[in-house]
């Protein structure tokens, strides 16, 4: 069995989440992703995936506007305040001016 997106998408948008230093209760948020990732691989997990080596290469690969907007997706099926996805709105925003 191959390993499916689910987890990476999680693990970037954990990551994206990380970058907002701004959002007041980004620690809950965090926390929570934490646990529904967890929820997630105890249903899902499959043998023999390094989920380990998967976290690192996309803590590495990914940018910062793919890990945001990968949080985008995660906070939309977490059911995350909104206010959350609005100041991630806001980062992407400011990240591409910068660009």
């Amino acid at each position: 069995m191959e390993f499916d997106d689910p987890y990476k998408y999680m693990i970037s948008g954990y990551f994206g989440v990380e970058l907002l230093d701004e959002y007041k209760d980004k620690q809950y948020l965090l926390k929570d992703i934490r646990e529904y990732i967890d929820a997630y691989l105890e249903n899902n997990r499959i043998q023999n995936v390094d989920y380990e080596a998967i976290k690192y290469e996309i803590e590495r690969n990914n940018t910062d506007i793919d890990k945001l907007q990968d949080a985008l997706l995660l906070l939309n099926d977490m059911n995350a305040p909104m206010e959350a996805s609005i100041t991630i709105r806001q980062k992407i925003s400011e990240l591409k001016r910068n660009n």
